[in-house]
C-alpha cells in the first residue's frame, strides 16, 4: 500500500510539472482548434449552464472565462502556472473568480455545495478519471448538473484502434486520446441527460446529472 501511495503521489507530481511546463505555450498550440471549433463549442456549453455557485474543474489558462454565464465561479487546477495564466485573464476581464490549486481527485469542498460544474477537455488527463468524477458527484447538489466538453475514443472501431496506437505518444504531452469518458461518467454514478457529437464521435458535449 505504501508503494502504491508513493506511486500515485509521484504521478501527481509529474502531472503538475508537465502542465506547469506547458502553460506558457498552451494557448498558442490550441489556437487553430480554438478558432475552428472550440470557441463555438464553449458558447454552446455556457449557453446552457445555470446556477448561483458554479465550479470549473481544470480551469487551465482560463479560456472559458470570457464565456461564463451569470453566477459565482470557482476555478481549480492542478498546475500553479496554469492558474497564474488564468489569474491574468480574470484581471483583464475584470471578473471576480476564486482560483484554487488542487487535484480533481480530491476536491477541498464539502458535499453537495455546487449548483453546476463545468469541465472542458479535463478527464482525458485526470490520472484516475472515475475517482475524479465521483468527486464531482459528491460536491454537486442533488438537482445539479455537470457540463462537459470532452474528446475520447472514437466509436468507429478502426478509428478507435488508431487512437489506441497513438495514445502512448499523446500521453507524453499530457492527455490520453482513447478514454471511454461517457462510460466513466456513468461509472461515477451519473446519468447522461444530453449527449451531442460535435466532431465525429471523438469530440462531444455531455450533460450529466445525479442518478
Amino acid at each position: 500500500m505504501a508503494e502504491r501511495t508513493e506511486y500515485i503521489l509521484s504521478k501527481k507530481g509529474e502531472d503538475k510539472k508537465k502542465y506547469d511546463k506547458a502553460a506558457a505555450r498552451y494557448d498558442f498550440f490550441e489556437f487553430p482548434m480554438e478558432v475552428l471549433a472550440f470557441s463555438k463549442w464553449r458558447k454552446l456549453l455556457f449557453g446552457k449552464v445555470e446556477g448561483e455557485l458554479i465550479l470549473e474543474v481544470g480551469i487551465g489558462t482560463g479560456k472559458n472565462i470570457p464565456y461564463y454565464s451569470n453566477g459565482e465561479y470557482i476555478g481549480i487546477d492542478i498546475s500553479r502556472k496554469m492558474l497564474e495564466k488564468a489569474k491574468d485573464r480574470v484581471e483583464k476581464l475584470g471578473r471576480k473568480i476564486d482560483l484554487i490549486q488542487c487535484d480533481a481527485e480530491l476536491l477541498p469542498f464539502r458535499d453537495e455545495v455546487f449548483d453546476a460544474i463545468v469541465s472542458t477537455y479535463v478527464f482525458c488527463s485526470v490520472e484516475n478519471p472515475v475517482r475524479g468524477l465521483k468527486e464531482l458527484y459528491r460536491v454537486l447538489k442533488p438537482n445539479g448538473r455537470v457540463y462537459f466538453l470532452e474528446h475520447m475514443r472514437c466509436e468507429n472501431e478502426i478509428g478507435g484502434k488508431v487512437l489506441d496506437a497513438l495514445n502512448p505518444i499523446a500521453r507524453l504531452f499530457g492527455p490520453e486520446i482513447n478514454r471511454r469518458t461517457v462510460e466513466n461518467i456513468r461509472k461515477a454514478g451519473f446519468k447522461i441527460a444530453e449527449e451531442k457529437w460535435l466532431l465525429t464521435s471523438v469530440f462531444r458535449f455531455i450533460v450529466a446529472e445525479k442518478g
